[in-house]
């Protein structure tokens, strides 16, 4: 753990949470702003909907309601419904499309890697970056040796 950690502090990682760098002040008044922001406009929302079909109703206003109203109801149907045919259809498997596992081997030949290369980008910990040299693309790791991925040279 001490060597991780150690290893860990010594490099520089060149993607970090923004978030993490804010003042805590700070995020914590942007949520209460967002929230409150929030509640405003639902309660305007609220007022208005309120003030159009009580106060100002009239006969047109009552049945635009009642297609909305239905409309509303149709549209939780239908989603509902599907819902329930994907559950049904796809619940106990782990994914829609089963694929069989792929070797290490397997995976390296679709894009063009060796096996002992595959294993290399596997143990990383850090970023690898996608540079494009001479006509070729590699992953270039920090202190090791650039990988071609052969699946994407210019031929």
């Amino acid at each position: 753990m001490i060597a991780n950690t150690e290893y860990k502090e010594s490099k520089w990682e060149p993607v970090f949470e923004a978030k993490e760098r804010q003042n805590f002040i700070i995020r914590v008044l942007e949520q209460i702003i967002a929230i409150c922001a929030t509640i405003v406009l639902w309660m305007f929302l609220l007022v208005a909907f309120y003030n159009k079909i009580y106060v100002e109703t009239n006969a047109s206003l009552e049945h635009v309601g009642e297609i909305l109203l239905t409309f509303f109801i149709l549209t939780i149907a239908v989603l509902g419904g599907w819902q329930f045919y994907n559950w049904f259809r796809f619940h106990n498997k782990g994914r829609r499309k089963e694929f069989k596992p792929q070797s290490l081997e397997e995976v390296g030949m679709l894009y063009g890697i060796s096996l002992g290369n595959m294993e290399r980008l596997q143990e990383i910990r850090n970023v690898a970056v996608v540079e494009f040299k001479n006509h070729r693309y590699y992953y270039c790791i920090d202190g090791q040796a650039p990988i071609e991925i052969g699946m994407l040279r210019k031929k």
